[in-house]
C-alpha cells in the first residue's frame, strides 16, 4: 500500500440515520492503515486546515441538516476549492441537500438557504415519501455490476440539467420521480441518496472508491468473498421484476 489515508467523517452524532456510518467502518476494515477523523458539530473540520483523502457526510434528520449547514457555511469556499481540486467526497442520503441552493419544508415552516455549491433545491414533504429499491449504472463500474440500494426519501430534489448525476437509475427513481438521474457527480465529489449502507451493499463501488482516493494502491476488500456473495444474491433479487412492489417504479422515466 502507499501512504496512509486520512478519512474525515463529519458530524457522526447527528449524521448516522439508517446506520450509514457503517460505510466508514467498512472502509476502515479495507484500509486498516487509514486515519479516521470523527468531526463533531463543535469541532473545526479537519478539511478546513489540512489535507484529507475523503470527506464523508451521512444521513441527517431535518434539524441535523440545518445544523450541518450552519457549521459548514464558514467553510464554504474551502469546500469549493477542495471539490475543484479533486478531493474525494461521499455524501449519502439527504446529506447532499446541504450543498444545494435551499431546503424548503412547509410542514415544519422553514425555507433555508443551503451552501449553494450545487444548483439543486429540495422540498420536503412527509406525504411525498418514497420508500423503495433503486438499481442503476455507475459508469466506471459498468452495467454488468449495477449499483443497488434503497431510498427512504421524502424530499423532492430538482436540479439543473447540466448537473451530472452519480448514477442512472434503471429501476426506482432518480433525484425525483420525474427523472432517472440519481444523485450528483462533480469530479471526485459523489453524492447519492441511496442507503444500504452503499459501500457494504456494493463492494464493487467500494473497490472503485478506494482506487479513486488512492490510485497508487491495489484496492483490497475486507471480507471480499462474503461481500461479493451477498451482493450477487441481492442483485438477483433486484433483477427480478416480480419482487418490486407496484409503488416502486420498475422502469424509471428517462431524463
Amino acid at each position: 500500500m502507499s501512504g496512509a489515508l486520512t478519512i474525515e467523517m463529519l458530524f457522526p452524532e447527528v449524521a448516522n440515520l439508517h446506520g450509514d456510518n457503517a460505510n466508514i467502518d467498512y472502509l476502515a476494515q479495507c484500509r486498516p492503515d487509514a486515519t479516521i477523523v470523527r468531526t463533531a458539530l463543535t469541532d473545526t473540520p479537519a478539511f478546513a486546515a489540512g489535507d484529507v483523502d475523503l470527506v464523508y457526510l451521512g444521513p441527517l434528520t431535518e434539524q441535523g441538516q440545518l445544523k450541518a449547514i450552519e457549521r459548514l457555511r464558514p467553510h464554504r469556499e474551502r469546500l469549493l476549492d477542495l471539490i475543484e481540486a479533486g478531493t474525494a467526497f461521499l455524501f449519502t442520503h439527504n446529506a447532499l441537500e446541504v450543498l444545494g441552493e435551499r431546503i424548503r419544508n412547509d410542514e415544519m415552516g422553514y425555507d433555508v438557504p443551503g451552501l449553494g455549491i450545487f444548483e439543486l433545491e429540495s422540498t420536503l414533504s412527509m406525504f411525498g415519501r418514497y420508500n423503495g429499491k433503486v438499481m442503476g449504472t455507475l459508469a466506471e463500474v459498468g452495467a454488468r455490476a449495477p449499483v443497488v440500494g434503497y431510498k427512504s426519501q421524502f424530499s423532492t430534489v430538482t436540479a439543473s440539467d447540466a448537473l451530472p448525476g452519480f448514477l442512472d437509475a434503471e429501476r426506482g427513481i432518480g433525484r425525483n420521480p420525474g427523472t432517472s438521474v440519481e444523485g450528483v457527480r462533480r469530479g471526485n465529489f459523489f453524492g447519492t441518496s441511496l442507503l444500504g449502507p452503499l459501500l457494504i451493499t456494493n463492494p464493487q463501488v467500494t473497490r472503485w472508491l478506494l482506487a479513486t482516493i488512492d490510485p497508487d494502491s491495489e484496492p483490497v476488500l475486507a471480507h471480499e468473498a462474503l461481500a461479493m456473495a451477498a451482493y450477487e444474491a441481492r442483485l438477483r433479487d433486484f433483477r427480478d421484476a416480480k419482487r418490486w412492489h407496484p409503488f416502486e417504479r420498475v422502469t424509471a422515466p428517462r431524463r
